[in-house]
């Protein structure tokens, strides 16, 4: 897949996890901050994404990220972290499901295209 493929779909991946932190608000700044508030943690998330296994793998790092970057300043729970987590997994295989069926799609046409030269 080309740069600019990739390049969309990592674009795809931000915007979806960035909905899902801003939509939870964990540390309730969406009222009186920049709508980028939370652009370091959602960067955190979607790097740690292709390492991610499980909801629940992701939910603990979740956890562990908005303690890293909020220190006690958190007091959502864990298990907030890992309904989050949950949401943007699915999302991730709802997103994974499309990029690889329009991969796939490109694979056949084009060797169907290369069929037909002959």
């Amino acid at each position: 897949m080309n740069n600019k493929s990739n390049q969309v779909f990592d674009e795809d991946i931000y915007t979806m996890v960035e909905k899902h932190i801003m939509y939870w608000n964990p540390m309730n700044l969406i009222e009186w901050c920049l709508p980028d508030e939370y652009s370091i943690e959602v960067d955190h998330i979607v790097k740690i994404l292709p390492y991610m296994k499980s909801t629940e793998e992701l939910g603990n790092q979740v956890y562990c990220i908005m303690q890293k970057y909020f220190g006690s300043h958190f007091k959502r729970s864990s298990e907030e972290c890992y309904q989050i987590a949950d949401r943007i997994y699915k999302n991730l295989e709802h997103i994974n499901s499309l990029n690889t069926s329009f991969v796939s799609f490109h694979l056949y046409f084009n060797s169907f295209r290369e069929m037909r030269r002959d």
